[in-house]
This record gives structure tokens, sequence and C-alpha cells, in this order.
């Protein structure tokens, strides 16, 4: 039995056989845009150990750079991409619960200014050596103009304005943010309802509501799948992944929520408080 993925509304799974032969945090401003956090975590695997187990009728591609992301159209989950260059998958470990643990950090040079990269893992500020793929060149900060913080999604369809303070933002390790980001965790920003203006693409908008959730609900950018903003009115706040900005927005996440649900493959390295569940209050 190998280790199964899946997007976060299952309707595309996959299987991966045996011990993937690399595993990597990507920091690069690509991998942050798509999966709305700090880093996308990948397993390397051939051809012969990565097998679809649904019908995959849900899934689209887009060019980025050297790579043609796929996602579920969906919920917007990453999944696993043909990687033509080593004759293999790259496969998003979010979708796993369990799995290798990770090899090394990469693109750490365009790191987000709102996470710090803490772990003892080797860390490369492009590719590691001997790896063949393209360089990229990031594509992430700018200056910013005065009272704003801007965001975008990877193909520019969408692009949106915060025009009022960040109140505080959160790192969550629950089953549904690691599963709605294909990542090891959700990153994200809240601020009041009215402080998120789309300048343009708001057509593009899509989105997910877990059937059984209250709230719980994935925005997505149709084209790229790129995590985008959600205005909740009913409870008056707009939730933005951080992932998603091109600016720094002055503000840091302070903890770690639902660290009982964490992904076997991740650690926690840095010094945030932790809360197994919602903090309390």
């Amino acid at each position: 039995m190998g280790n199964k993925g899946r997007c976060l509304c299952g309707s595309v799974t996959w299987e991966v056989n045996g011990e993937p032969f690399s595993a990597y945090n990507c920091h690069c401003s690509m991998c942050q845009k798509i999966h709305g956090t700090a880093f996308g975590t990948y397993y390397r695997v051939k051809t012969e150990q990565f097998r679809w187990t649904g019908s995959g009728k849900t899934i689209i591609s887009y060019n980025s750079s050297h790579l043609t992301r796929s996602a579920c159209d969906t919920c917007g989950s990453v999944v696993p991409f043909e990687s033509k260059n080593h004759n293999g998958w790259a496969v998003p470990a979010g979708g796993h619960d369990l799995g290798k643990n990770i090899d090394c950090n990469i693109f750490v040079a365009d790191a987000a200014p709102w996470h710090r990269v803490s772990d003892d893992l080797p860390c490369f500020d492009q590719y590691p050596p001997g790896d063949d793929f393209l360089v990229i060149d990031n594509k992430f900060l700018t200056k910013r103009p005065e009272g704003v913080v801007r965001g975008s999604c990877l193909c520019g369809a969408v692009a949106y304005q915060v025009t009022a303070p960040f109140k505080i933002a959160h790192n969550c390790h629950c089953s549904r943010c690691r599963y709605a980001r294909s990542a090891a965790h959700a990153s994200n920003g809240f601020t009041s309802f009215d402080a998120v203006q789309f300048v343009k693409g708001e057509e593009y908008l899509k989105s997910y509501k877990v059937p059984d959730a209250r709230f719980f609900t994935q925005v997505f950018c149709g084209i790229c799948s790129s995590k985008m903003p959600r205005l909740d009115s009913e409870r008056g706040i707009a939730v933005i992944p951080l992932g998603s900005l091109d600016d720094d927005p002055d503000i840091r996440p302070i903890d770690h929520l639902n660290v009982g649900n964490k992904a076997g493959w991740h650690k926690i390295t840095d010094d945030l408080p932790k809360f197994d569940e919602m903090p309390p209050g």
C-alpha cells in the first residue's frame, strides 16, 4: 500500500509508492503565490512510483517559468505535476499527512520577509548543486505606495490592495489548511472586511467552501489557482493568504495553531507559541 494523497475536496487523489528520491521546501516567489503561504514542500518521485487513483477530471494546468503546475479546479489545491527534467513527478507534500522528512530548503534568497527559515536543513539560493532545472528570478517585493499593501496571483490576472493595517497573522496546521494550501501550513493575515479592494480580475476568482464547515472557504484564481483573499461579510473580516502579497505587510505570524493536526513530515523549529487547537480566548 502506498502513501495516499488528495486535494482539499477529494476530487483529485493519488498514491506514491516507495521513498521519494528528494524532498525540499521551496521558498521561491512562485511557490509563495500558488500555495498562498511561506513555502511549498515537494516530493520528487520516479514515474513508476506515482499513480493517479481517481479520474482527474477536475485537474487544470498553468505554465509558470519552466514548470507546468497543476491544481484542482474545484477547490484550488495544488496537485502533482510531471517533472520531465527528471523522468518523474513533483508531488506536493501538503496533500499527505505522513511522508519522507525534508532534505533541504531551496530559493531561500527569495524567502518572504514575514517568514524566518529557522531549521537546520541545508539551504540553497537556487536549486541544489547538480540539479539541472533552470535558474528562477525572484519576482517578489517592490517599493510599495504609501498606505497600501499590494497583492496578486501568479499569472497576474488578479490584483488587490489592502488599505488598512493588518490586525493579526497566524500559521495554521489544521488538515483543512494543509490540504487547501498543499503545504505544511497556511499563513494568513487578518484585517477588516472593507480593507481589501480588488484592483483587477475579481471576475476570475473562484471559491470552494468545505461542506461541513461553517466558515472555511478557499478563494483562488481560476487561471493559475493562486490563493486569494477571502472576504467574510458574516464576521466582518478579510482573510489574506500572506503568500499572495507583493509587499511586506509589516506584520508577522504570532503563533502556530492546531499543531495537534500537524503533518507528520513537518517540524516546527521556530520559537513562536504553539497551540494544539485554537488559542484560549
